[in-house]
């Protein structure tokens, strides 16, 4: 008998997201109400715009509701609000699959990917068949494939990729690291497609990032045994990518997901944290009111030169202002420059320049061996990375603890541990229970 893995529904979910995507489509969404839209409907190829914005919006739906997880369990949000399950994961305490917020985000995880496989699919199909009029819609849903994949890959131990009504069984924790894999050839394929300039440093530097997250994964496995010893990534690969990226790129170039209020695509752990109050960004990085709710300044300060760091100066003020609907950065020039820095410290190589193009970004003073590098490495990617999914893995790897974490979390007794598959995903699938 078929038992409906996600409660959430997929199917209708390929309905809605067409509420956002529609505009793009032409005669085939010219209906009264867009939402109207049946599967069959997308078997036609003139949907192809509207699958590849359909998946951007639920992809971006899926990292605004995953981020306020990963980011309170690391140090950069801390809880102040009402909600237990948000003080547990503050204390460190990622692994529990009832959670409700960690089982909340997971079907919007789980959707994401579904659709982005689904739309691949369907666009290749379309390709095949020489119907498909404009290849940048399968180009985009190449890129968002690599994206989901590659959040599900950094911030889940496990995950099971069922099909609707089809439960499959897990990927297994000793396995993840497949999904940078699929990743990549997803990036592969649609850097083959295109010759598109904004779309090609999306996908270059987008791959740098999984070929980096890659060499990470293999430090920070298995759980409970990160390998602190040696903590930085040298990975040919995302070397290689990253300095290709950064010549396509403007200085401050960043890849972002939007959140957009007229598209009623609202960015959740914005909502979190500038509306319900549930989390403020951590005194690690901010002064807060007195309340001790909100941010009344920034208080992270450059180690070398004293003040505080110009890019959290402005980043956290602009996210703050944005209330529900703060961009969510994916990749960006700053990152290649860490890349590269980092595999220069790694090598024995030329860290002080790579650094300094960094540094120059926003007219720090340079680098010429005032503070330990690798301390400078770390601080930097803490600034220049904040809230991009990125700080919880630092922290296992380099050995560094929340100030909120207690004794008997997961974080302090199995370093190295992330989100689980959860509760819905549990109850429907035979697999796992």
């Amino acid at each position: 008998m078929k038992r409906l893995v996600f409660r959430n529904g997929i199917v209708v979910a390929i309905l809605l997201v067409f509420g956002f995507a529609w505009q793009g489509c032409g005669d085939l969404l010219e209906v009264e109400n867009p939402n109207n839209l049946i599967e069959g409907d997308l078997t036609n190829p003139a949907a192809a715009s509207a699958m590849a914005n359909g998946l951007e919006a639920s992809v971006t739906r899926a990292q605004g509701q995953i981020l306020k997880i990963y980011a309170t369990a690391s140090d950069e949000l801390t809880w102040v609000g009402s909600r237990d399950a948000f003080q547990q994961l503050d204390f460190g305490n990622t692994t529990n699959p009832f959670n409700e917020f960690t089982d909340g985000a997971f079907p919007f995880v789980a959707e994401a990917r579904w659709l982005a496989d689904n739309f691949v699919g369907r666009l290749e199909a379309f390709e095949a068949e020489g119907s498909l009029t404009e290849p940048e819609n399968l180009v985009r849903t190449y890129l968002y494939k690599a994206v989901i994949y590659t959040t599900i890959a950094d911030m889940f131990d496990d995950f099971a990729f069922s099909d609707r009504t089809e439960a499959s069984p897990p990927v297994g924790s000793d396995n993840m690291s497949s999904l940078y894999d699929a990743a990549i050839d997803a990036l592969n394929k649609g850097m083959a497609l295109t010759s598109d300039g904004e779309l090609s440093a999306q996908l270059m530097s987008m791959r740098a990032r999984v070929k980096y997250s890659k060499a990470l994964w293999g430090k920070l496995n298995p759980v409970g045994n990160v390998n602190t010893s040696d903590p930085l990534v040298n990975d040919a690969g995302a070397l290689a990518d990253a300095e290709a990226a950064l010549a396509l790129m403007t200085p401050d170039w960043r890849f972002q997901l939007d959140a957009d209020a007229g598209a009623g695509l609202a960015n959740d752990t914005g909502g979190w944290v500038n509306s319900r109050l549930e989390m403020v960004f951590s005194d690690v990085y901010v002064q807060r009111t007195a309340d001790g709710t909100k941010v009344d300044s920034v208080a992270f300060v450059d180690m070398i030169d004293g003040v505080v760091h110009p890019f959290l100066g402005s980043y956290i003020p602009s996210w703050v202002a944005d209330r529900d609907y703060p961009d969510m950065t994916i990749t960006s020039a700053r990152e290649m420059h860490l890349i590269i820095a980092e595999a220069a410290l790694a090598s024995g190589g030329d860290f002080t320049s790579a650094i300094n193009a960094l540094r120059g970004l926003d007219g720090l003073t340079e680098y010429s061996g005032q503070v330990d590098a690798q301390d400078l490495l770390i601080e930097s990617r803490q600034a220049n990375l904040f809230i991009q999914g990125r700080r919880l893995a630092d922290m296992y790897r380099f050995g560094l603890t929340s100030p909120n974490w207690i004794p008997e979390s997961d974080a302090v007794r199995t370093p190295g541990s992330f989100l689980p598959i959860t509760a819905i995903e549990i109850r429907a699938n035979p697999f796992l229970n």
